[in-house]
């Protein structure tokens, strides 16, 4: 078995270079910051394992001091990490609590010399943060469920070490201690930080490469001006289906003429404010998208053909309403509605024959909505 000095200087290498590649690979992209929050904390605790080391050849207290400090505000920074995760918020004041009371529980003991004390609440400030690090990981796992399970698992791993460390120490009843404690939890629990901290700096960044290539689909599945939908998502959402489905694409009239008479500025807020219009009248189980240029779809999974022409006879009243209030500009909606059952030719049949009903719209004056069918009805 490898003495403690050994064991040590094992964990500041793993936690060093574990630290650095989380950094590096941070450094790449700069998009998560909790990539950098976690490298960050992992320094921290390399830092306090070297100190660690220096102690054992040199008990001073000033050393356990500084180390047991940088482990703590380390393992404050990782607990942050899972925070800002799950959070998706700065976790600096989350971590300045969280150091600041673990501080206060074990620093005093140390720096007055109490260093029995001072391990045993240090090994019991430790473990609570690395539990709440992987509760947090744990509520999170929605996301990416078998990465951060196993985040989650291995930081409860290794916080549960230090509860046997910590018993050993009181078991000894002993206040102010020669060094550091050396008995066998020590070293199994050296031992498994050895093993343990690469696996966690590698399903970090893991995780941050499964954000970034979510954030790039979500990208190809979201226009980019409105932020609804897009015709590929729409597709991807609605397969065939014997549920009935009702749709209406709506298209704004004249819309040619607004961008040659009022810029393309003023084109782009027109599209934005019915856009925001359409979200503000969805209901559960709608989807709105944006089809491009100045074509819009509603699609309700319901299929209830009154009530969708009147939730369409709304928006585009509300849409007129708003354009004229916000812009000072006369702005027109045509719609065609279709409703049936996607079956095998799924959503493109139906959003043919709504297609069929907007132009049947456009031909009768526009400022309109056509329901399909033989003949198609109008509804002004």
């Amino acid at each position: 078995m490898l003495d403690l000095t050994s064991l040590l200087l094992s964990v500041f290498l793993s936690a060093g270079c574990s630290g650095v590649m989380l950094a590096a690979t941070w450094a790449s992209s700069r998009k998560d910051r909790f990539l950098l929050t976690c490298a960050l904390g992992t320094i921290f605790v390399a830092v306090s394992v070297m100190c660690s080391a220096f102690y054992v050849v040199e008990p001073a207290r000033w050393l356990v001091t500084l180390a047991y400090v940088c482990l703590l505000c380390g393992l404050a920074t990782i607990y942050g990490t899972a925070w800002e995760f799950r959070h998706d918020a700065s976790p600096w004041r989350v971590i300045a609590g969280a150091a600041a009371i673990s501080l206060g529980v074990t620093i005093p003991a140390h720096a007055l010399g109490l260093n029995g004390l001072g391990f045993v609440l240090g090994f019991l400030s430790a473990a609570g943060l690395l539990f709440l690090a992987a509760y947090n990981f744990w509520m999170a796992r929605h996301e990416a469920w078998g990465t951060l399970v196993s985040l989650a698992g291995l930081y409860f791993l290794i916080g549960l070490s230090f509860l046997p460390r910590s018993a050993l120490v009181a078991l000894e009843g002993r206040i102010v201690m020669n060094g550091p404690p050396n008995n066998w939890a020590q070293h199994v629990g050296l031992a498994l930080i050895v093993a343990a901290v690469p696996a966690l700096a590698a399903l970090t960044i893991i995780l941050n490469q499964k954000r970034i290539v979510r954030a790039h689909r979500q990208q190809a599945l979201t226009d980019p001006l409105t932020g609804l939908s897009n015709r590929r998502a729409l597709t991807e959402s609605f397969g065939p289906s014997r549920e009935n489905v009702g749709l209406v694409i709506f298209d704004i009239d004249h819309f040619k003429r607004i961008n040659d008479t009022r810029g393309h500025s003023v084109g782009d807020e027109v599209i934005v404010l019915f856009a925001r219009t359409l979200t503000r009248h969805l209901r559960p189980g709608q989807m709105a998208a944006r089809l491009g240029g100045d074509e819009f779809v509603l699609v309700d999974r319901h299929g209830g053909e009154a009530p969708l022409v009147r939730q369409a006879q709304d928006i585009r009243r509300v849409f007129t309403e708003d354009v004229m209030a916000k812009l000072d500009l006369v702005c027109t909606v045509t719609g065609g509605m279709a409703a049936g059952k996607a079956n095998a030719d799924g959503l493109p049949a139906l959003l043919g024959a709504a297609d069929r009903a907007l132009y049947h719209a456009k031909r009768q004056g526009r400022d309109r909505l056509a329901t399909s069918g033989p003949p198609a009805l109008v509804e002004t």
